[in-house]
């Protein structure tokens, strides 16, 4: 039979500790991951289905880039193969030569293009000097290869951003 000390343990919120609070799993891996190209992709809702080792491992495929204000990204109908992400800095988007938004730092952009390498749906300007995360289709393909999961979670979040996009876009009409 097990002996008891006696003592009892202290209880949360008893005793005059503060009862712990749980973190939800999304902050905890935030706090474990100390790359900070990591941490910026995991705020991107296109990879909000991996794990920090998956995100890790995408990171460690892009290249930081920096550049001047007043750089084209992308130009609309002209080929493009990189998805962007705005480490710092901030940009314009043009459709059809028509303001549509300026895009600031987290804000990310050129995935189709990044999928498929097709035609850019904007032209994209840097206004200030930018810090990017850059994915190009072949480095996006050779990560998919070395870990096929992620093309399935990738494409379920572009999925619900594409929904996202066509009913706002069907607001505005």
């Amino acid at each position: 039979m097990p002996r008891s000390s006696g003592k009892t343990a202290p209880r949360p919120g008893v005793d005059g500790r503060k009862p712990s609070t749980p973190q939800p799993p999304q902050q905890n891996m935030l706090q474990r991951m100390s790359d900070p190209k990591t941490r910026a992709l995991s705020q991107v809702p296109l990879f909000s289905q991996l794990s920090a080792g998956e995100l890790e491992f995408i990171a460690s495929r892009c290249d930081e880039v920096d550049v001047h204000a007043g750089r084209q990204l992308t130009t609309q109908g002209k080929p493009g193969d990189s998805f962007y992400l705005l480490l710092d800095g901030e940009t314009n988007v043009e459709v059809d030569g028509k303001p549509r938004r300026t895009m600031k730092t987290g804000d990310f952009f050129g995935e189709i293009s990044m999928l498929d390498r097709g035609l850019a749906t904007a032209t994209v300007t840097t206004t200030k000097d930018s810090q990017l995360l850059v994915m190009s289709h072949a480095q996006f393909r050779d990560a998919i290869k070395a870990n096929d999961s992620l093309l399935v979670k990738v494409l379920a979040a572009m999925g619900e951003r594409l929904r996202a996009d066509l009913a706002a876009a069907h607001e505005h009409d």
